[in-house]
């Protein structure tokens, strides 16, 4: 059986070309041809990658002000009932807390997909984002309230 293949080992392309989208395995500074978690999100270019990231540090940083939007209203919730149970949460506030937190998860994964570019300058995007973010938001969190949740990052 004689037979030669067109796999390429070195990496994953997905399409045809030059310009095709190219996903690394293995962690790498090389930013041409890094797609960002949609194919119309493509890095060709050093300025299409320091837009990226200043992007993705925005994104790192409005995920910061998320959560602590959510941990606002939560704290403003016990502080009006403190004594309230549970089961005493009305319905409104359950459905709007779990979609703030099913957007907080979502968020989340689209950063961590981000991270799975192994991309580094993507990484240290999110990094610094989530850091700057930490630190504009996280000096009105209280430790004595339990706010652990889903986070990729």
């Amino acid at each position: 059986m004689e037979g030669s293949t067109d796999h390429e080992h070195g990496g994953m392309h997905m399409g045809d070309g030059d310009d095709t989208c190219s996903m690394n395995m293995l962690f790498s500074w090389s930013y041409k041809n890094t797609c960002i978690v949609f194919k119309w999100w493509h890095i060709k270019t050093l300025p299409g990658l320091i837009l990226s990231c200043l992007a993705i540090f925005g994104l790192a940083y409005l995920y910061e002000y998320l959560k602590y939007c959510i941990h606002k209203r939560q704290q403003s919730q016990r502080v009006l009932l403190p004594n309230r149970s549970q089961a005493k949460i009305n319905q409104a506030d359950k459905i709007s807390n779990s979609i703030l937190y099913g957007l907080q998860v979502g968020f989340s994964f689209m950063l961590m997909l981000v991270f799975m570019t192994y991309n580094g300058w993507l990484m240290l995007a999110v990094v610094c984002g989530a850091i700057w973010g930490n630190y504009s938001w996280s000096a009105s969190y209280n430790p004595d309230i339990d706010d652990s949740s889903l986070a990729c990052h």
